[in-house]
């Protein structure tokens, strides 16, 4: 209960000096500037909407998960160099999923290739090795990361935040750019 109440307090903190820092941006240029959580905006098609510069802050923990999973992909850099992977567009099917339970083996929260989930993971076949870079136009750069087990072909399954987003997203037959 302690640690929840702290959390909370450091949020305060952390909300009023961004807040702080956006009023003193916009005071030293004209430009007019937001602060906003990535929650409050999922894809960057509608950062681009917004017409404003966005500052984006990421947490002590955020930083801790993503200095791992860089960490945990670089074991699969020799075999993503040596993959056949045929680069270039393709015409994928994106459907989504989070981490509940019924959704996932094991830890939902750790994905097939030992990183933790986090916006960017995605669920490819296995002919994807991991590390594998899907680019797909107005809605972001994606990581292989995952699989699953209905996961063949060319369909994909993007990792969300919450079993609703995953939801409304749906099932959605995409152009995707495939990289190493």
């Amino acid at each position: 209960m302690i640690n929840i109440i702290k959390i909370i307090i450091l949020g305060g903190i952390i909300l009023a000096a961004s807040t702080a820092m956006a009023k003193e941006i916009n005071q030293q240029s004209n430009k007019n500037v937001k602060v906003i959580s990535s929650e409050q905006v999922e894809f960057k098609n509608e950062r681009e909407k917004l017409g404003v510069e966005v500052i984006e802050f990421k947490t002590k923990a955020e930083e801790k998960i993503e200095k791992h999973n860089k960490k945990r992909l670089e074991l699969y850099k020799n075999k993503l160099i040596r993959a056949r992977l045929i680069e270039g567009e393709k015409q994928i099917l994106v459907t989504g999923y989070s981490s509940t339970p019924d959704q996932c083996w094991g830890n939902p929260f750790q994905t097939a290739s030992g990183t933790r989930v986090h916006r960017g993971t995605m669920a490819c076949p296995p002919q994807y090795p991991f590390g594998t870079k899907i680019t797909i136009k107005n809605v972001g750069t994606f990581i292989c990361e995952d699989r699953g087990g209905a996961i063949k072909g060319q369909h994909f399954d993007m990792w969300f935040t919450s079993r609703g987003k995953a939801l409304a997203w749906g099932k959605r037959h995409l152009v995707a750019t495939i990289s190493k």
